[in-house]
């Protein structure tokens, strides 16, 4: 066990100063409790829970005396808590973002005020592949131009040469978002990479790529060996996003449509497709309530990995007409998960319930459900080129 000190004032880690191991046994009752009646495995936890965020953002403001600080909002304030030494975010990121302070500091770069919006440096966004140490910098100004821009990039680089890339984000809206539409790469290729299972992924500045890489592997491996994919089987993966799910079933399956509301993840998913020289994957930028009522033909598994708020009753009872053979379901929110698998309990069974720990010491965790169709029925042959 470690100690911080701005847990209480954070929120973020509300188990950060308990055994590791009565929050993993909360976390199973959590799902244990939305599952009645059913076997639930136990849940997956991490053998090291600690720097495990690869995915980290930082908001600045100024400090009393006058220094720029980056962290995180004390939960339901607008008050700034120093997270240079937080203990889930990744030990890498946050000796960058001692750097960007102290750079700021020196280089006279003034953090970004939202009341009276003024100022330039408002946002850090990160990314630290796993597998080769490369950081992703994007550096998100509230004003025309960052002051220095170049002299400030050779500088964080010359400190850290693990930083591949550094992109410059303008975001001047009055908005929670971190990362606005307009982005300019200051160096590098404006793009790192990671591997999951010996398969090479394109992580940019806006696509979704999951924030804890260890348990993403274990995560994933469950959910490919619960769809029990044949050479013959097609697949449909819903919010693919740039492919991850998509690519791995495309080794096993005969044919894979990833389908994702968010076009630049799709073209990260296609890029990666090639990349990886998978040829039976395709991609489509299309939102997932619309594409799931168009959907004329049957695949044989589908697979299900939503954002937090799940899906409409609608797309449920559509996907329970197309009845495929199998369904994978991957929710970084059980109770939306187990709302959603109760509408179509009636045609599926639930064969397997998988927790596992992507966000220790925090209340949330990922959870698999697999499901298989109560009865077969006749299908047509699920392709694209059929649609």
């Amino acid at each position: 066990m470690k100690y911080c000190p701005s847990a209480k004032k954070c929120g973020g880690c509300t188990s950060i100063h308990e055994p590791y191991e009565n929050s993993l046994a909360g976390k199973q009752e959590k799902v244990q409790k939305l599952f009645p009646g059913h076997k639930v495995e136990q849940i997956i936890g991490m053998e090291d829970p600690y720097h495990y965020r690869h995915k980290i953002y930082a908001s600045f403001s100024h400090a009393k005396d006058g220094r720029i600080m980056a962290g995180m909002y004390e939960e339901h304030t607008h008050r700034l808590i120093d997270s240079r030494m937080c203990l889930i975010q990744h030990a890498k990121a946050n000796a960058i973002l001692q750097t960007i302070c102290t750079l700021a500091t020196e280089m006279k770069i003034q953090s970004y005020d939202e009341d009276t919006g003024t100022g330039t440096l408002r946002h850090a966004y990160m990314r630290v592949s796993h597998k080769t140490g490369e950081v992703l910098l994007v550096v998100v100004i509230g004003s025309k131009d960052l002051p220095g821009s170049h002299a400030f990039v050779q500088k964080i680089v010359k400190a850290h040469p693990e930083i591949a890339t550094v992109i410059l984000n303008w975001n001047r809206d009055n908005t929670s978002m971190i990362l606005g539409p307009k982005d300019k790469v200051l160096y590098g290729k404006g793009y790192i990479e990671d591997e999951i299972d010996g398969m090479v992924f394109r992580i940019s500045a806006h696509t979704f790529y999951q924030v804890n890489p260890v348990q993403t592997e274990v995560m994933y491996s469950t959910a490919l060996q619960y769809a029990k994919l044949k050479e013959t089987d097609t697949v449909l993966d819903m919010c693919c996003g740039i492919g991850t799910i998509s690519l791995l079933a495309a080794r096993k399956a005969k044919y894979v449509l990833g389908v994702e509301v968010n076009p630049k993840s799709i073209q990260d998913a296609r890029k990666n497709a090639v990349r990886n020289h998978i040829r039976n994957a395709e991609f489509l930028a299309m939102d997932g309530e619309e594409f799931i009522h168009e959907l004329m033909d049957t695949p044989d598994v589908v697979f299900l990995d939503p954002p937090r708020s799940g899906f409409s009753e609608s797309f449920m009872r559509t996907l329970q007409k197309l009845s495929p053979e199998r369904i994978v379901y991957v929710s970084c929110n059980p109770i939306t998960q187990a709302r959603d698998l109760k509408v179509i309990s009636g045609t599926y069974h639930i064969d397997q319930i998988q927790p596992v720990d992507n966000f220790p010491f925090t209340t949330e965790l990922e959870c698999i459900v697999s499901l298989t169709r109560k009865q077969i029925k006749d299908k047509n042959t699920f392709h694209r080129s059929k649609r």
